[in-house]
């Protein structure tokens, strides 16, 4: 009966995603790799850690230990953080999740350097390294992970399959990605699509579905694919806190420059309300790698 109902999921996957054309930014050169280390590389940076903490993805250490349950990772484990920022996610892991440790890659230096100066902060440094490259060129090793962790952060990836394949290169046999993403919810039009993937310096953003076809295309048993249901609350908070609590604060990110104050406010309203109306949502997957020889 498993293997039907997995049989029956993969063909509706297929059916449902032969009609529904994943969304791009239009000026993909906008949301290039270097675009992305400019923007982690200046003040909006601080404007995420403003609002969300030290761990920049929505829901930071509750999220990843939810997703750590649902994935069965704790102790006596090893993991790796594709596109792991500051390592926030790391730390959370090891600390509170006892996983043994993690290594951490990102291609933006300066986030690499804070990571590793927080992490040392922490006394946690024998257990988390950090690698400073691209994601898709890490150099770690087949098979060597229990599993693979990412928070919010694969949105980045233009080809989201690229990344999802070094996840089940990285991973032993058996083991687990994990992983959370600003995805696309339903009714989101072309025209609100560009608006978000341009001021969020995404290339493009998959649904629920397209992501679990990904994950099954890279021999994953998806066993968690769905809306964590706290994108919609966490950016309401955001703007709560932009608005009327870190006022000072956001100006003085922003080099006191009352149009980007502006802008920001209006940026985050926009997000807000697509969260509120269901067409931007935080994903959260959980897939198995199958050994394909034994299951042959």
């Amino acid at each position: 009966m498993v293997f039907v109902q997995i049989a029956v999921w993969s063909a509706l996957l297929s059916l449902w995603c032969s009609s529904h054309a994943l969304k791009t930014l239009d000026d993909q050169d906008a949301a290039d790799a270097d675009a992305v280390a400019r923007c982690y590389s200046g003040p909006e940076q601080s404007v995420w850690e403003l609002v969300m903490g030290k761990q920049i993805d929505i829901g930071a250490a509750s999220s990843t230990l939810e997703l750590a349950k649902k994935a069965g990772v704790g102790p006596g484990m090893n993991g790796v953080e594709l596109n792991c920022n500051n390592g926030g996610g790391m730390r959370t892991l090891v600390r509170l999740a006892g996983v043994d440790s993690m290594i951490g890659v990102d291609l933006t230096k300066s986030v690499v350097e804070t990571g590793k100066k927080r992490t040392e902060e922490e006394g946690l440094s024998d257990k988390i390294k950090f690698i400073n490259k691209n994601s898709l060129e890490n150099g770690l090793p087949d098979a060597s992970a229990d599993f693979v962790y990412s928070k919010d952060a694969w949105c980045y990836m233009p080809d989201k399959q690229l990344i999802i394949d070094q996840a089940a290169r990285i991973v032993k046999p058996g083991g687990k990605v994990m992983f959370t993403d600003w995805i696309e919810g339903e009714g989101l039009s072309n025209p609100e699509a560009q608006r978000f993937l341009s001021l969020m310096t995404f290339p493009a953003i998959p649904t629920v579905k397209e992501y679990a076809q990904m994950l099954e295309k890279a021999h994953f048993e998806v066993e968690v694919a769905e809306n964590s249901g706290r994108f919609s609350p966490a950016m309401d908070s955001y703007v709560h806190m932009l608005k009327l609590q870190a006022v000072y604060d956001a100006k003085k990110l922003l080099g006191w420059d009352d149009e980007a104050y502006d802008k920001l406010i209006s940026d985050f309203e926009f997000m807000a309300k697509l969260a509120r109306e269901g067409k931007i949502i935080q994903g959260m997957f959980v897939g198995r790698k199958k050994d394909v020889n034994r299951e042959m």
